[in-house]
Order: structure tokens, then sequence, then C-alpha cells
């Protein structure tokens, strides 16, 4: 229709141009308005033909969105089917791998890949299963793999080798035995990090007794290598009582080492002083320990057998030995100790106490 109207403009154009009343015959007024006329009739028809065509493009804009529509339409279809294809292909692609795996794992463990009727019992099962999947199976684990694929007897045929039955029965006794791998090291984990804690404490104790961590000339030491005289005074105070009354400050000591005397009296039939001397022996002769403490354990323990050897040898071969002697042995180990404990507070060895002293390195 709009090229009709183009066409029947044109010629209506035409023939007005071309009729006598717009010759220039005719009077100059006639002709304006025989022109004003023609150009009142093609403004009219232009407003007409550009109606028509803005309607003629806007239904051609809706026809192109309704084709772009169906097209992506029909495009996402043809995409999903194409998805959905490939995932069967790949479904179907994997059946077969795993039938082919099946196959092929029931070949290597029967030994052949022609014959049809070949068999194989519990015993070459286990050893075969070995060899190909890399797993040892124990006789009850072989038993269930032969009941969940065995067909009434004994021995497994390539049908049943490569059965879906056999590969799930396998893969249950494969996993149960990961398992149970999994929980022992766990478990050794665990008992390794006990292991190494206990090593940690037990470093941390005797860090404090050995010379690796602890200056040999160290306060800690020092102080340490103090302590084992405290033997020879627990078991020289009864000889000093007579002298409390005369020597004021002997006193604070007695109240001091009160708790000391009580814990080794507590030991029955007086083996308290015997478990602390065997005790000092042996740490003395522990090449790890300081050599400070080394010397001072082991001049204690002959200090304190020297001041008691008189009394046990008494009590040995029955006789009492006079009071007066108790003075002299008590004052002969405070000096001793106290020579000791000076020296060995000054980071010194105090071997200068003689024969004490020369018994003493004999021992170490």
């Amino acid at each position: 229709p709009t090229t009709r109207r183009v066409s029947a403009s044109r010629a209506l154009a035409d023939a007005l141009v071309a009729s006598p009343w717009t010759t220039s015959t005719l009077p100059a007024g006639v002709r304006v308005a025989a022109s004003m006329l023609l150009a009142a009739v093609m403004v009219v028809r232009g407003f007409g033909l550009r109606k028509t065509s803005w309607r003629t493009i806007g239904r051609c804009k809706a026809s192109v969105v309704a084709c772009a529509a169906e097209s992506g339409e029909s495009e996402a279809s043809k995409l999903e089917r194409e998805a959905a294809q490939l995932r069967a292909e790949a479904q179907e692609l994997e059946k077969a791998n795993v039938i082919q795996r099946r196959a092929t794992r029931a070949q290597q463990v029967l030994g052949t890949e022609n014959r049809s009727d070949a068999t194989i019992g519990p015993e070459a099962l286990a050893v075969k299963l070995k060899e190909v999947v890399g797993v040892t199976l124990s006789f009850e684990e072989v038993k269930e793999l032969m009941t969940a694929s065995a067909i009434g007897q004994g021995k497994l045929g390539f049908d049943d080798l490569a059965s879906a039955a056999f590969d799930a029965a396998l893969n249950n006794v494969t996993a149960g035995q990961d398992a149970r791998l999994s929980a022992s090291l766990a478990r050794r984990q665990e008992e390794l990090a006990d292991e190494a804690q206990r090593e940690k404490l037990m470093a941390s104790v005797t860090d404090v007794f050995s010379g690796g961590s602890i200056d040999s000339d160290g306060p800690a030491v020092r102080v340490l290598a103090c302590l084992p005289y405290l033997l020879p005074l627990v078991d020289g105070l009864p000889f000093g009582g007579s002298l409390s009354d005369l020597l004021p400050f002997l006193s604070p000591l007695y109240f001091l080492l009160y708790p000391i005397t009580m814990l080794k009296s507590a030991i029955p039939f007086g083996f308290g002083t015997f478990i602390f001397l065997f005790g000092f022996q042996f740490l003395c002769r522990n090449p790890e320990l300081p050599g400070l403490l080394r010397y001072n354990l082991r001049q204690a323990c002959v200090v304190d057998i020297f001041m008691l050897l008189p009394q046990f040898l008494a009590g040995f071969i029955g006789v009492q030995l006079p009071d007066i002697l108790d003075v002299p042995l008590f004052v002969l180990m405070a000096i001793t100790v106290v020579y000791s404990l000076v020296l060995t507070a000054l980071g010194k060895t105090p071997n200068g106490l003689g024969f004490i002293s020369a018994a003493t390195e004999r021992g170490l």
C-alpha cells in the first residue's frame, strides 16, 4: 500500500505540473494558487507516507525480535541436548572402561587370555591378587571374596573374577584394610607424640643435673652440689646433742634439719642412710653430671661413712663407745662440711681434706 501511495502522489504532481492551469499563460494569481494547492497535496501525502512507514518499521522490529527469541530458544535447546548427549557418552565410556579393567584384572589373575575354562582357588587367588593388585589378603578376606563371587564351586573363573560382585567385594576388603591402616597409623602417631612429650619432660628434668645445658660452675650446679652434705649433717646431729646447751646457735640448725631427720627415720630397719649412700654412689659415677656435683656426692658419702664407722664397728663387736667421743666426731664432721660448702659455693672443688679427699677421688 505504501508503494501504491507514493506512485499516486508522483502521478498527481506530474499531472498538476503538466496541466494548462499551471502554465505561464495563466495569470500570476492563478499560477500561485495552483502551486500552493500542489504543495498542500504533497505535504498531506508525505505525512501519510511517513506514518505508514513508521508502522511498517514497528511491525518489522517486532518480527525481528520474535525471530531472535525463537532462534535463541532453539540454540539453548540444542546446546542442552548436546550436553546431555556428551554426558551419556562419558557415562558409557566410563562403564566400558570399568568393564575392560575388570576383564584385564581377571586375565592377569588367571594368567591366561585365551582359555575360558581356567579357574583359580583360594590360595592361588591370594598370591595372584598380591602380585596384580598389590594387596595382601588374610584367609577370612579371601573367603569373603570367594563367597561373594563363586557360583556354587570353590574356585573362581573368568566370569566370576570379571563380575561386578567380585569388584565390589574386593573394593570393600581394600577399603577395610585402608581404614584399619589409617587407624593404626593414627594410634602410632599418638603414641609417638606421647613418647616425644615424655622424652621432652625427662629432658627438662635431666637438664637440671646435666652438664650439657647448665654451666659446670654455674649457680644451679653449686646449689645442687651443696645438698649432698645434708646427709652427714643429719646423721651427725645425735653426736652434737650435748653442745646445744653450750652453743645456742645450733638450735636453729636442729630445727631446720628435723623434717629430714624424721623422713630418714621413717624408713624401717635404719636403711634410710644406706639408701642415700647407694643413691649418691650411683649418681657420682654418672659421667653426664657436672664434675663438681659428682665430687661432692662422693665426698658426702665418704664423710658420712667415716663418721658412722666407729659406731658401726662398736655395735658389731658389742662394745659401747664412750660419750666423750661424740663431740669430737661432731666437730670434725661440722668442720669438714663447712669447708666443703664454702668452697663449693665459690665454685671450687673441696679437695683439701687429706685422706677424705683422697678416698673421694679414688671412688670417682
